[in-house]
């Protein structure tokens, strides 16, 4: 594993954010189950003043696009990652599905500027990432680069609920109004910006486990002047003090924890879209951290296969046929 070429920060981390950081001016959705006004908190009472909406999309993407490029540089040479077993192979795809870890110790998170100093004992952050490269092409066992953009640039998380039969809720609970914003970051103009507070509520088996819910602040972005787009999601740590947290309160839920980045693009070499998604994650709850880490790999590897399971289902064009209702997303761009 060569040596890394990023630094480390303190936003894109599985300790996550406070509200109090999030950016001003977000549009809320009223949940359905609204708490009493004494117990709402917007996050505005903290002493420092939060990010504007262009800083803050200014310093995750600084952040996390040079940490996903040690997977597969886009400059050349060999991954910084960690290769972790052999790779997977799926039924519905043709595309193997390679795995990496990558550790930040305790020690060197106690180091990050902008991180709480106050964590006594600081655990490490294991991350785990997944890499793919798919023949660009709306077929039976891979899909195209506008059904990559429509699914995981635009629609996100509605994406990951149709294909996922374990996430059993979704809800947008804030967004921001990044029209017209472009940002440089990394060397490049990142544009189409979407920033959205997203809670997601995921089934747990086996019983009694409790279900899990994972609020996030996702940002999407896309690089100016080529076939590429990033989704960056940060876990919020407080968001039970928002006026607009609905799953957060649910008593039979575990308020869980995830980062991620996510990087698509088109391969110049040979046209194939990569796909490279990696995570660092706590379930919360009684499950112990090292049990978990050992699921985690084998989870998100499958998340291509039931991917292009799925996306042939949205086609339909071929025999007329609509998908079915419940998890049709907006039509995908022919």
């Amino acid at each position: 594993m060569s040596q890394q070429s990023f630094v480390l920060g303190p936003w894109v981390r599985l300790e996550g954010i406070s509200i109090s950081q999030l950016p001003p001016g977000a549009k809320g959705l009223e949940p359905t189950n609204p708490v009493p006004s004494t117990e709402k908190n917007s996050g505005s009472s903290s002493s420092v003043s939060p990010p504007t909406i262009e800083s803050f999309i200014k310093s995750v993407l600084t952040e996390s696009v040079p940490f996903i490029d040690g997977v597969a540089p886009k400059a050349g040479g060999s991954s910084t990652w960690k290769v972790k077993g052999s790779p997977k192979k799926f039924p519905s795809s043709e595309a193997p599905v390679h795995l990496y870890e990558w550790t930040v110790s305790g020690k060197d998170l106690d180091k990050v500027e902008g991180m709480s100093q106050f964590c006594a004992d600081r655990r490490d952050e294991t991350w785990f990432c997944r890499r793919s490269c798919h023949r660009n092409s709306k077929e039976k066992g891979t899909a195209s680069w506008e059904e990559f953009v429509h699914s995981f640039k635009d629609h996100h998380a509605e994406t990951e609920k149709a294909f996922t039969p374990t996430i059993i809720g979704q809800r947008a609970a804030m967004s921001w109004d990044t029209t017209g914003l472009e940002i440089e970051a990394d060397g490049g103009k990142w544009t189409n910006i979407i920033v959205v507070v997203e809670e997601m509520k995921h089934r747990i088996d086996p019983k009694p486990l409790k279900n899990r819910t994972f609020p996030v602040i996702q940002v999407a972005a896309m690089l100016e002047g080529s076939e590429e787009f990033v989704v960056v999601s940060i876990p919020l740590n407080d968001f039970e003090k928002s006026p607009w947290a609905e799953y957060v309160h649910d008593k039979s839920l575990v308020v869980a924890a995830y980062a991620s980045i996510e990087r698509v693009r088109v391969l110049p070499s040979n046209g194939d879209v990569e796909w490279i998604m990696a995570t660092a994650s706590d379930a919360k709850g009684i499950l112990p951290q090292w049990m978990q880490n050992l699921a985690v790999p084998g989870a998100i590897a499958k998340d291509v296969e039931m991917f292009l399971h799925w996306i042939p289902t949205q086609r339909g064009a071929e025999e007329g046929k609509a998908a079915s209702s419940n998890k049709e997303l907006p039509p995908t761009p022919v």
